[in-house]
């Protein structure tokens, strides 16, 4: 008896597996009056080094003589940074420092004018920047400073929000490259 259920059974089974097999894949069913659901692959950046890339172009200065560094930052669209000064203590605000060079003296950076905006977060406006900022570094070389290529460190300490939160402060480093003629 149990032979003659398998011997039915067993036919219709190998159809419905050989029929699912064949089958094209097919989209999600959504049901009438509802919206589907869009999962972006990353939902949110890691840190704010994701939204914010600085750059900086080479440097040729004169011995005994003055120039400048433009340190670009690079900011995603819908981000902002927390100017120079920032609005309040608690904000973390964007600085530049260098590291040492030798016979080069890098001044005070001049940090550009802040764009006031007004986000959810915040009853007051705050001054950030968005887009590109441009951060500028005065060089002095000494007067005996050796001729030739070197390299100044710099770091760039941002911290990226976006209207709704801000995120993990970041210090991205980069290389001033400064020829002295």
């Amino acid at each position: 008896m149990h032979l003659k259920k398998l011997k039915t059974i067993v036919p219709f089974l190998l159809l419905v597996v050989a029929a699912c097999g064949n089958k094209p894949a097919t989209e999600p069913v959504i049901p009438p009056g509802a919206s589907p659901q869009v999962t972006p692959a990353i939902s949110r950046p890691v840190s704010s080094s994701d939204v914010v890339k600085p750059s900086v172009a080479p440097v040729e200065i004169i011995p005994g003589r003055s120039s400048e560094a433009k340190v670009q930052l690079s900011i995603s669209h819908g981000y902002h940074v927390n100017a120079n000064p920032a609005t309040f203590p608690y904000l973390i605000a964007t600085t530049v420092s260098a590291g040492p060079g030798k016979g080069i003296t890098v001044g005070k950076p001049v940090y550009p004018a802040a764009v006031m905006k007004q986000f959810s977060f915040e009853k007051q406006q705050l001054s950030v920047y968005e887009g590109t900022a441009t951060i500028t570094l005065p060089l002095q070389a000494a007067g005996n400073a050796e001729k030739g290529p070197q390299s100044i460190p710099l770091t760039v300490r941002i911290q990226a929000c976006d209207d709704a939160a801000c995120y993990a402060p970041a210090k991205l480093d980069l290389v001033l490259p400064v020829t002295v003629k």
